[in-house]
């Protein structure tokens, strides 16, 4: 089969207007744009056909093959895509009058496009790619660019290449700005990267997307920048094994984001190969307690979101104080609707003794600290015989809700403070093939409970990954019973593709989205359940998906519009769990 036939039409249809655009049709483009229904962008397109024409194929093919092995590569891209857009503009309008129109069409569609994008995508704003591009399409339609960021500001200013740069002066003005602005080496490079991604295309051709993307798989990104410069909705990746270097360096993007992992490297690795398996091969998981490195970060795009998660904490804290009364109030009724439900179901308070009735979980005790105390005695003082564990979904889709987010969270974690039940609070999200679970409170944490306005939100969600993990987090109770509540929206998105497996009716892979996450999510609640730990979840806001919560939670959860009803709403779920302990 030739290597044409092995393409889809719309990839067939795009190809062919870079061809047109560029006067050669023997090459195969490296890049190919979309929007966001899939069809092919004719505009930028044909700024990649302009490219070929007007630019040393040779140089052009080093200068993206030598930034591939930057740490932010997607962002290179991006960020060289909008400087070549702007340069081979220039060099083809003379002789080419129309392509004025078509750019401000294009300009205009990048805006109207916004107005469609799914939560997931919508996580774009925060990019410092798509800041810049929508920088770009606000001044080719006459507006300021709106920037704020001095630091920002003087790097759009900087790409604008002109029309009468050449091919070399391209290159080394490009190596020249990502030196200066994200400490980008050069001596870094690794050889025969470009026949690797040429790899990675065929293994990709039944996919409607570039043949090799841009994507904007860093943090608060939720899109798939493609070569056009307007966005494509993303389609899972597939699962390909990475290179070590490439490995090594979005760990170390986890590690700088959201702090040292919590723990040593041998155990993680040995979780991975536990839960990262089935529907989550070649997926991570990566828990932490938000304890950053001691040594400065030094990349940008890291510091910028070091300080956006600053800022979202103090926001957090800020919005708190606005509503101190009303989180009182509501950290009292909902304490008072535990209480109430202990009271019908009390039980004895089990405590340390020499005699009594032997406790397997406490001889380790009395072989490594000489510690006696290995049975059990019951008093009539009365205690929670349960656990809860808080898990708040911190995917991009909850950019509009963090403030609130972090409230809920707090006013739960005060009440079951107020109550003596013991619990922990953590967060999960994804991101580079990472489900990162981001522990705020443990069980033995006191009085930290505001440790919970570190919330924020950024990246995807896998959350029947998630769920793997948090059923490793409950493995640490210190109760006969756990109960598991979930603030979510029920929408499972990532964007690491469900791998192919026959034997289990997947011929081939599928997007972890949609019904495919949907089902996974629901089968990982399923095996808490099955292991006795009590799932629930609590939906926020209006967009919430309850046909997928049905599925998944099934009748153990409940949504909410307004904060106001979290008290009331979180206490029946409570209460129900509380009387299913003792049915």
């Amino acid at each position: 089969m030739s290597d044409r036939r092995m393409y889809t039409s719309r990839q067939r249809r795009a190809m062919n207007i870079i061809w047109t655009a560029s006067g050669e049709y023997d090459f195969q483009p490296d890049f190919m744009a979309f929007q966001l229904d899939g069809e092919p962008d004719f505009y930028m397109n044909s700024i990649i056909g302009y490219v070929r024409k007007w630019y040393d194929p040779d140089i052009m093919e080093k200068l993206f093959s030598a930034i591939q092995e930057g740490l932010f590569k997607e962002t290179y891209d991006g960020l060289l895509w909008i400087a070549l857009e702007n340069c081979a503009f220039q060099k083809e309008k003379p002789y080419r009058p129309v392509l004025e129109e078509l750019r401000l069409e294009h300009a205009r569609f990048f805006f109207r496009q916004d107005d469609q994008k799914s939560r997931q995508q919508w996580m774009a704003q925060n990019s410092l790619v798509y800041a810049l591009e929508s920088a770009k399409w606000r001044q080719v339609l006459g507006k300021e660019p709106g920037l704020v960021n001095p630091w920002e500001r003087q790097l759009f200013k900087d790409l604008l290449y002109s029309g009468d740069m050449t091919s070399q002066e391209i290159y080394d003005c490009t190596m020249e700005i990502f030196h200066r602005y994200f400490r980008y080496r050069q001596d870094h490079l690794f050889s025969g990267f470009f026949s690797g991604i040429r790899e990675r295309f065929y293994h990709h051709f039944f996919q409607k997307l570039p043949r090799r993307l841009i994507r904007s798989d860093d943090l608060n990104m939720g899109r798939t920048g493609s070569a056009q410069g307007s966005i494509t909705p993303r389609q899972g990746m597939e699962l390909l094994p990475k290179k070590p270097s490439e490995s090594a360096a979005d760990y170390q993007y986890i590690q700088s984001c959201f702090g040292l992992p919590l723990y040593p490297e041998e155990v993680s690795l040995q979780l991975e190969n536990l839960l990262c398996t089935d529907t989550h091969e070649n997926c991570r998981l990566y828990f932490t307690d938000g304890n950053l490195p001691v040594q400065g970060e030094k990349n940008a795009l890291v510091q910028k979101f070091l300080r956006d998660s600053e800022a979202q904490r103090q926001k957090n804290e800020s919005y708190y104080q606005s509503r101190r009364d009303f989180c009182q109030s509501s950290i009292h009724h909902l304490t008072q609707q535990i209480k109430n439900a202990m009271l019908v179901y009390p039980q004895p308070l089990k405590i340390p003794s020499r005699s009594g009735k032997i406790f397997p979980r406490e001889v380790w005790k009395a072989l490594w600290l000489d510690d006696d105390r290995i049975f059990m005695e019951t008093t009539d003082e009365e205690q929670p015989d349960f656990s809860v564990d808080l898990m708040l979904d911190a995917s991009a889709s909850r950019l509009g809700s963090q403030e609130t987010i972090a409230l809920q969270g707090y006013i739960i974690a005060e009440s079951l403070q107020k109550c003596g039940i013991p619990f922990q609070v953590y967060s999960f999200l994804s991101l580079k093939g990472f489900t990162v679970m981001r522990r705020f409170l443990s069980y033995e944490d006191k009085d930290q409970n505001k440790e919970i306005f570190g919330y924020c939100a950024a990246g995807w969600n896998r959350d029947g990954l998630a769920f793997r993990g948090a059923g490793h987090l409950l493995e640490s109770s210190p109760a006969a019973n756990r109960i598991l509540m979930v603030l979510t929206d029920a929408s499972p998105n990532d964007d690491r593709r469900i791998p192919a497996d026959p034997s289990k009716g997947r011929v081939l892979s599928q997007d972890y989205s949609g019904k495919p996450g949907i089902e996974d999510t629901a089968r990982e609640v399923h095996g808490l359940k099955q292991e006795g730990v009590k799932v629930m979840a609590i939906l926020n806001g209006s967009d919430s998906d309850t046909l997928a919560a049905s599925r998944i939670y099934q009748q153990d959860y409940v949504r909410i519009e307004k904060p106001d009803q979290l008290s009331q709403a979180a206490g029946v779920l409570i209460q129900k769990q509380i009387q299913q302990l003792h049915s």
